[in-house]
C-alpha cells in the first residue's frame, strides 16, 4: 500500500467512525469527561444509520479506491497492513495500539456463538450458529435495503437456517426476513451497541495516536488564526493533498468519550 492509499484508508476510517460514534447518534452522558460504561441509540433512524455505517468498517473495500488491497480486504484489514507498514511515517513507533485496536475488534467479529430463537412467522424454534461478523451483515443489509433490494440477504439467511436443520419452502421463505428486524437488530443490535461503539473507539484513538505526531511536525503556523500543511511528496495530485489535509484536521482535536463496556454487557453471545 502506497502512501496515497494508506492516507486514503485512514482518513475513511476516521470519518466512518466518527459519523456512527458520536453525542447525535448515541446516548452519551453528558460530561464528556465521563467514562462510559453503556450507551444506546438515540432512537429508532440513528441506530439503523449506526449499523449501516459500521457496515461500511468490515465489509470489503472495492478495489478502485485502494488498487493494492487483497480480496476480502475490510478496512479494519487494511489498518493492520499499516500498523505493520507505516507509510506516512515509516519510521514511526506509535502504530502498536492501532494493531491491537484493529486484531481486538477482529477477534470480537470473528467469533462464533448459537442462538435459540422462535420465528413467529413460520411458528418454528431454532437454534443457529453464526460469527458476530455475519450478524452484523445481515443486520447493516437488512437496514439499508427495502424489501425489494434483499434478494442477497435472504438467501444468506436461508442459508443459516438450513445449515440449523431448518428447510423452508418457497412460499415462506421470505417471511423469514422479519426474524433480522426481531432477534438480530433488537436483540443482538441493542446488546452490544456499547460494545461496538468501545471498539470503534479504539481504533479511532489508535489512528489519532499514529497520525497526532504527523500533524505536529506537518503543521505551519502563518498566524493565530491561518495555518497549513507540509505535504509529503508522495502526495502529488490535488485529491490526495486534500484528503491528507481532511485526515490532519478530522485528528487534531480527539472528541470521542472514553467507552469501557459494562462486564454485564460482554459475555452473552
Amino acid at each position: 500500500m502506497n502512501i496515497k492509499q494508506e492516507t486514503r484508508v485512514l482518513n475513511s476510517s476516521v470519518d466512518l467512525i466518527t459519523s456512527y460514534v458520536n453525542y447525535a447518534v448515541c446516548c452519551f452522558p453528558e460530561d464528556r469527561t465521563q467514562l462510559v460504561n453503556s450507551a444506546l441509540p438515540k432512537d429508532g433512524t440513528a441506530k439503523k444509520y449506526f449499523f449501516i455505517l459500521l457496515l461500511e468498517v468490515i465489509a470489503g473495500v472495492n478495489k478502485e479506491m485502494v488498487p493494492e488491497k487483497s480480496d476480502g480486504d475490510s478496512l479494519l484489514r487494511l489498518l493492520h497492513r499499516i500498523s505493520k507498514t507505516p507509510q506516512l511515517d515509516p519510521d514511526s513507533k506509535s502504530t502498536a495500539a492501532l494493531e491491537k485496536s484493529v486484531d481486538e475488534f477482529q477477534s470480537w467479529l470473528d467469533y462464533e456463538f448459537e442462538y435459540e430463537l422462535y420465528s413467529a412467522n413460520i411458528g418454528r424454534q431454532i437454534k443457529i450458529h453464526l460469527s458476530r461478523k455475519d450478524a452484523l451483515y445481515l443486520i447493516g443489509n437488512r437496514c439499508k435495503h427495502s424489501l425489494l433490494r434483499s434478494n442477497s440477504i435472504l438467501k444468506k439467511l436461508i442459508a443459516i437456517y438450513r445449515n440449523s436443520g431448518v428447510e423452508l419452502d418457497p412460499g415462506t421463505e421470505i417471511l423469514i426476513l422479519e426474524d433480522i428486524d426481531n432477534w438480530l437488530f433488537d436483540d443482538f443490535g441493542g446488546y452490544h451497541f456499547t460494545k461496538l461503539c468501545e471498539l470503534s473507539a479504539k481504533v479511532y484513538y489508535a489512528i489519532v495516536q499514529y497520525v497526532h505526531p504527523i500533524y505536529k511536525n506537518a503543521l505551519v503556523r502563518t498566524d493565530e488564526i491561518r495555518y497549513s500543511y507540509r505535504v509529503p511528496g508522495g502526495l502529488t495530485d490535488e485529491e490526495s493533498k486534500f484528503e491528507y489535509y481532511e485526515l490532519l484536521n478530522r485528528t487534531r482535536s480527539p472528541f470521542l468519550p472514553a467507552i469501557k463496556t459494562w462486564e454485564h454487557l460482554e459475555g452473552r453471545y
